[in-house]
């Protein structure tokens, strides 16, 4: 699953919200582990994307225009959720309201015996969800936890029932659902409700986050499925979060260490990172330890915002050369994917150009 944090090019980024969504990822996550009995889906890291729309292209008459613009800019980006495709891309969008759906090529399992049988969830997927329920948490009018029977409708809202930090994460939890292959229970179940139903779900009771679970046929569908794992602990380890065995003109980013995002041009108004490596200039160089049964390295390599020069970016390992990239200004940043070969030494050097590398997102698997 890829998450991003999508920006209108008109609007300036909430910086307090970067730390909120991640916290809402990793609640998300989980929950899931919780309601699969400890199986769970595999995410990258959250970015923040700058949107090539400003506001007004993205709303249009109807908040359903972000969906076909926000779509055709991902597929330009190299990030198209079709069914060669096996990208779940979750968009998070400032300023979408509190306006959520899902698409997936798949369509979604036909029947609970299809559950776990068939191929629907294992392809590309697409989320869309307006942050306004994060807004209003963060704003102080919705409850971070929705107190039951309470609010509109009994659902424990604040101005309006999907006003909690719950619910939100119920919509996340819900719309990563259907890219899943998990349609909502009222296909399968006639008069299916929540208000008098003793079986809560997720893609029924969104709003229910705290008393949620999965149904029986929608967990064996989920273990089926490859993006979804036994192993809940966190399964990547991100550089900016480990200490360095040296450094020569490197500093980490991480957000939660009350960083700002650092940021990349080239792709529509910028791309930034919440957990990062800035290399600054030639001859910068950091080292790192490679844990045990940490095989391969992901990573984004692009020029710092500002940059007027190339840099030239060498990846090796126990000394010997994996891979050498090379970033132009202005261009968008590229996704480089190495295997480590059970090695025990990382390095990651600048050896030629002035400009600032960035190495966004970097981790191993």
């Amino acid at each position: 699953m890829v998450p991003v944090y999508v920006i209108p090019a008109d609007y300036a980024v909430p910086l307090e919200h970067l730390r909120y969504h991640a916290r809402v990822l990793d609640d998300v996550r989980t929950w899931y582990a919780g309601a699969t009995g400890g199986w769970t889906f595999t995410t990258e890291p959250l970015v923040v994307q700058i949107s090539r729309h400003p506001f007004a292209e993205l709303a249009a008459d109807s908040f359903q225009a972000w969906w076909p613009k926000l779509q055709r800019e991902f597929a330009d980006y190299g990030l198209s959720w079709n069914r060669h495709s096996t990208i779940k891309l979750l968009l998070l969008v400032h300023g979408a309201g509190a306006w959520a759906g899902a698409d997936s090529e798949n369509g979604g399992i036909d029947s609970i015996a299809a559950a776990g049988l068939v191929d629907k969830g294992r392809w590309g997927g697409l989320a869309l969800i307006g942050d306004s329920s994060a807004g209003g948490v963060l704003a102080g009018v919705c409850p971070e936890v929705a107190v039951a029977g309470a609010g509109e409708r009994g659902r424990g809202g604040g101005t309006a029932w999907w006003c909690s930090g719950s619910t939100y994460r119920g919509t996340v939890a819900h719309e990563l659902g259907h890219t899943w292959g998990l349609p909502h229970p009222d296909a399968f179940h006639a008069g299916f409700r929540c208000a008098d139903s003793t079986a809560y779900t997720i893609m029924q009771c969104h709003w229910e986050y705290g008393r949620e679970r999965l149904l029986d046929y929608e967990v064996t569908h989920l273990r089926s499925l490859p993006s979804f794992r036994r192993d809940t602990a966190v399964d990547v380890v991100l550089l900016s979060r480990a200490a360095p065995v040296a450094a020569m003109g490197a500093r980490s980013v991480r957000i939660e260490s009350g960083d700002s995002p650092v940021w990349v041009d080239g792709r529509g108004g910028g791309t930034g990172y919440l957990w990062g490596v800035v290399l600054a200039g030639a001859g910068a160089s950091v080292q790192y330890a490679v844990p045990a049964g940490r095989n391969l390295l992901s990573v984004d390599i692009g020029l710092a915002r500002g940059a007027r020069q190339a840099a030239i970016v060498r990846i090796a390992a126990d000394g010997q050369p994996l891979a050498l990239v090379t970033v132009e200004p202005g261009s968008p940043p590229q996704r480089v994917v190495v295997p480590l070969r059970a090695a025990r030494l990382l390095l990651v050097a600048t050896t030629q150009g002035s400009g600032a590398a960035v190495l966004g997102n970097a981790r191993l698997y």
